[in-house]
């Protein structure tokens, strides 16, 4: 029987999928797909059916974008927007659901407020350098930079290092 993903009591979060049984099957394919054979899951049906809700998922966004738009044209479809996307979820965090939230407000900050510093044309020089500076040193974006400055204050403060950056104790 496998356990389920630990959560923070009283707090609702988008991982329900992940919570499911399919979910933590994904997450075992995604660290070790030879052991989850070995264990009797079709590794490869799994991974077909996480790329069908994944296409579900892209197809929902699709229609709220045609719909906010009220039309698609060709001019709608490049990689600009594209780049974006990538830009705001390395910024956040591609480990955490809520990575990608923090990296498109962060990412709307600099837009706005890069403006009145410098001229609109620079802006992705700035976030070029954001984005290069985050993948340089940090593991998992904003939010592992979180996670190591929040462990180490719970060192500083006393706290033993076991504790990891969401409150949770893992020692028993």
């Amino acid at each position: 029987m496998s356990q389920p993903v630990p959560t923070e009591p009283g707090v609702t979060s988008p991982l329900y999928l992940l919570r499911t049984p399919f979910g933590i099957a994904l997450q075992g394919i995604r660290d070790n797909p030879r052991r989850m054979h070995a264990l009797g899951f079709n590794v490869t049906a799994h991974r077909v059916a996480a790329y069908a809700v994944a296409g579900a998922i892209a197809a929902v966004g699709g229609v709220l974008f045609t719909w906010y738009n009220g039309l698609v044209t060709p001019g709608s479809v490049g990689t600009g927007w594209l780049i974006n996307i990538l830009v705001i979820a390395v910024l956040g965090g591609m480990r955490h659901p809520v990575g990608a939230f923090l990296g498109a407000i962060v990412f709307v900050l600099l837009q706005n407020f890069a403006i009145d510093v410098i001229d609109r044309e620079r802006f992705n020089l700035v976030i070029g350098v954001v984005f290069l500076t985050i993948v340089l040193f940090s593991r998992d974006g904003l939010l592992g930079w979180w996670a190591a400055l929040s462990a180490r204050m719970s060192t500083h403060r006393g706290g033993t290092p076991w504790r990891a950056a969401s409150g949770r104790s893992y020692v028993r």
